[in-house]
């Protein structure tokens, strides 16, 4: 029986039921390894979410140099390392960009050099495949740092490739940590694959602006070579060098076999100043005007014949100005060292430019020397008409004259003199039409006369056929620039709208200005004019012609086609 106190109830202790100690120890560890598995899963959680994020980051942007940077920025903050960069690989096999973040603008300075992928850096060059350290310094590829780098111990990188071909690398060192864990890998593995997608995209992107932006430099270029913009070398030279975003342009050409000369240079002339001659046996230029080859270097201090400047020169590109298939002379452009190299891609967009600006070059001559033919020509008409006319009425009125002074001096002669004296005055005034229509000064503006010619060179492309072209009065005289400027663009807006629309097979153009009227007519023997754009340009040249108080009437001919009479008064009006 048990023990039972006064009042007869149990002793409480003995009613107390023991606990194992086992049991409870176990449960405790359970609920520990829970909570530390709660804690792994929470930060595994917040890993993934900053790998997205950093997705995110990454695919924001569409420029290539935006990209790089924002997957730099985002490697650092995935792992938590100090410095974070991407290498480029360059076709030679080195790096020819390197973005980098984690140093100050001091401390890159007084370093120097941007690395060029040895040591570590090469080793992933060579091996694309993740590498991760405790210290690379022990490492036995390890080359050390230049003066003036801060001291590295961990070290992470990984490949960025896009598809089968390696882009760059990832490099990262300096974990908050102290050395990277296989997981950091695993992140930044993962973000180099995406990293590599953005960048591929990024760089058909930048392809497709480039693309576009020389093809507008092409257009530019021959647009104002052909409307007779001043320095045209100056021109092919200022949108190559914007083209291709380089730091200095020189072009040089050929002016007789093997002597290769430069002709205008911009920005910093890579050895060669406008004037001086290129060596031909020992020079980039001298190779391609002899091959008519293009040729690219990613370093040019290290070429031969390389110019002593003050300047490091890196990466330089040289094409050949052709015409008709000849080799013209050459186009180069470069970078100062430590500036991307030039790609394949850019030299061949450089030689399509260098294409276009030689044909329009080698057609612009061939427009001076037109130009200088037909003022030959028109020396020769005047001579003709000198000849023919002017020389033959002055032996004439001189031979009356000379027969009145036989005659003697009787009154009734009189009325003959004054009649000869009238003819001399108006040989005289024919003399002087004659002769002062043509433009003698080359650097004066171009003359009303010369435009027109200009204008209907370019509508004989389009219609097919040459316009017959008649000029009288002393149309290169001054006239106000407004009224040249209206008349050009309505004979090319006339004689363009009857090459699109009025199926002509012939056009006649006749100018005239006597004394102190200015006549134009255009004559073509096409469909009667209905529709839409001759319209408008038949409202345009009414509306120009009311600008200068004049008057413009269209008749339809009877045999088919149109004749255009504008019609303004030029005389008193300043140039």
């Amino acid at each position: 029986m048990p023990d039972t106190s006064e009042s007869g109830s149990p002793d409480v202790r003995e009613l107390e039921l023991p606990f194992p100690d086992l049991p409870r120890l176990e449960l405790d560890k359970l609920l520990a390894q829970l909570a530390d598995r709660a804690q792994e899963v929470l930060a595994t959680q917040g890993r993934l979410r900053a790998l997205l994020r950093a997705h995110v980051l990454v695919a924001s942007e569409l420029g290539l140099q935006e990209v790089l940077q924002h997957i730099v920025t985002a490697a650092s903050e995935l792992v938590d390392a100090r410095y974070a960069a991407l290498g480029v690989i360059g076709e030679d096999g080195l790096l020819d960009e390197f973005v980098h973040i984690g140093m100050d603008d001091d401390t890159v300075e007084r370093i120097g050099d941007l690395p060029r992928g040895r040591g570590i850096l090469g080793l992933l060059i060579r091996h694309p495949a993740p590498l991760r350290l405790t210290d690379l310094n022990a490492h036995p590829d390890a080359t050390g740092f230049p003066p003036q780098h801060p001291p590295m111990d961990s070290f992470l990188g990984a490949p960025i490739r896009i598809r089968d071909r390696v882009f760059g690398n990832l490099y990262l060192t300096g974990s908050a940590n102290g050395e990277f864990s296989a997981e950091d890998e695993q992140l930044v593995v993962a973000l180099a694959a995406v990293a590599g997608v953005a960048i591929d995209n990024a760089r058909r992107y930048d392809e497709s602006e480039k693309r576009h932006r020389w093809l507008t430099a092409s257009t530019a270029v021959t647009q104002q070579l052909f409307a007779g913009e001043d320095g045209p070398l100056d021109l092919v030279l200022r949108y190559a060098q914007q083209g291709a975003s380089a730091d200095f342009a020189t072009l040089a050409l050929l002016n007789e076999p093997g002597q290769l000369q430069v002709r205008a240079a911009i920005g910093v002339p890579a050895g060669y100043v406008p004037g001086e001659l290129v060596d031909m046996n020992h020079s980039m230029a001298g190779q391609v005007a002899h091959s008519g080859l293009p040729l690219m270097t990613a370093d040019y201090d290290q070429e031969d014949g390389a110019a002593e400047l003050p300047v490091r020169i890196g990466s330089v590109v040289v094409v050949p100005l052709l015409a008709g298939g000849a080799v013209m002379g050459t186009l180069s452009v470069g970078r100062l060292a430590g500036q991307r190299a030039f790609t394949a891609a850019d030299m061949g967009h450089l030689a399509g430019f260098a294409a276009h600006a030689g044909v329009a070059m080698e057609l612009e001559r061939v427009r001076a020397d037109e130009q200088v033919r037909r003022i030959t020509d028109e020396y020769d008409r005047i001579g003709t008409d000198l000849n023919s006319h002017v020389i033959q009425k002055l032996f004439a009125v001189s031979i009356g004259l000379q027969g009145l002074v036989k005659a003697g001096n009787r009154p009734a002669l009189r009325e003959r003199l004054t009649e000869y004296i009238g003819v001399l005055d108006d040989t005289i005034g024919r003399i002087q039409a004659t002769v002062y229509d043509v433009e003698l000064d080359p650097n004066a503006r171009e003359s009303l006369h010369q435009r027109l010619l200009a204008a209907v060179d370019c509508a004989t492309a389009l219609l097919g056929f040459p316009v017959q072209t008649r000029f009288t009065g002393q149309l290169g005289g001054r006239l106000p620039a407004a009224l040249v400027d209206d008349v050009v663009a309505t004979v090319h807006e006339e004689l363009s709208a009857i090459a699109c629309h009025a199926h002509a097979t012939r056009a006649e153009l006749v100018v005239g200005l006597e004394p102190d009227v200015l006549t134009i007519e255009i004559i073509d023997n096409g469909t009667r004019p209905g529709a839409p754009a001759r319209i408008d340009t038949m409202v345009t040249s009414r509306r120009r012609a009311d600008d200068h108080a004049g008057a413009v009437e269209y008749h339809l001919l009877a045999g088919g086609g149109t004749r255009l009479t504008w019609t303004i008064l030029a005389a008193g009006t300043p140039s």
